[in-house]
């Protein structure tokens, strides 16, 4: 299949992909687990076996996350979970990187949950789908924002249009919620920063953000 935008190194990209026929591809906490697991390990062009990683050398998921790896695919720049889909910023580093990274990421958690859930067939809704984020930083900032401000929707499903309501709860929702990059730019210093790589992104990826800034970015130009 032949991609409107074409993967080009050094150029950034919106990756994401829902559970087929919109179906829940992360049911328990250890679901999310494995994904976070995956988009960290799959980053490489070395070959792994996670459960080697997991069952024979007893390693925890914070150790998982500390292995030392070379060669890396994508700069992950932004990711979030929700309970039927994904989405990741990535910059592509080497040619087919995004391809490979991919590949590996969805192969991993697809027989991950097929064995889990004793099922068969596809997890994901068909091929990733892709959008190229080109030279325009205002596009960046917004989708920066939106991939972090996207979890809301599971507790605020009509947050965007009732920002009368104390922000406070949202901004509340967003610190406390593990499976998105949000707790790594706002100052939380956890594991999960080691699946991001910010150095390869705009400066503004650099510092942390407050959930104001998330939310004004979000509304300069809203995404489609």
């Amino acid at each position: 299949m032949l991609r409107k935008d074409p993967f080009i190194t050094g150029e950034y990209y919106h990756i994401y992909n829902r559970g087929i026929d919109k179906r829940i591809i992360f049911r328990k906490e250890r679901d999310y687990e494995r994904f976070v697991i995956l988009l960290y390990l799959s980053n490489t062009k070395e070959s792994f076996r996670l459960n080697d990683l997991l069952n024979r050398q007893s390693k925890t998921f914070e150790e998982v996350l500390k292995i030392k790896k070379e060669d890396s695919l994508v700069s992950v720049g932004a990711w979030a979970l929700m309970n039927n889909h994904f989405h990741i910023l990535v910059r592509q580093d080497v040619d087919g990187g995004i391809t490979k990274f991919m590949k590996k990421l969805g192969t991993g958690y697809s027989m991950f949950f097929n064995i889990k859930y004793e099922r068969k067939g596809a997890v994901f809704g068909g091929l990733f789908k892709s959008k190229l984020i080109g030279n325009d930083d205002n596009y960046m900032k917004q989708l920066f924002a939106y991939i972090h401000l996207n979890p809301l929707e599971i507790k605020f499903p009509e947050w965007e249009s009732n920002l009368d309501r104390p922000l406070s709860d949202m901004k509340l929702f967003l610190e406390q919620y593990k499976y998105s990059s949000y707790q790594d730019y706002i100052g939380k210093d956890r594991i999960e920063k080691n699946i991001l790589k910010k150095e390869s992104f705009p400066d503004y990826f650099k510092s942390n953000r407050s959930f104001k800034e998330f939310v004004e970015n979000y509304f300069s130009t809203k995404i489609e």
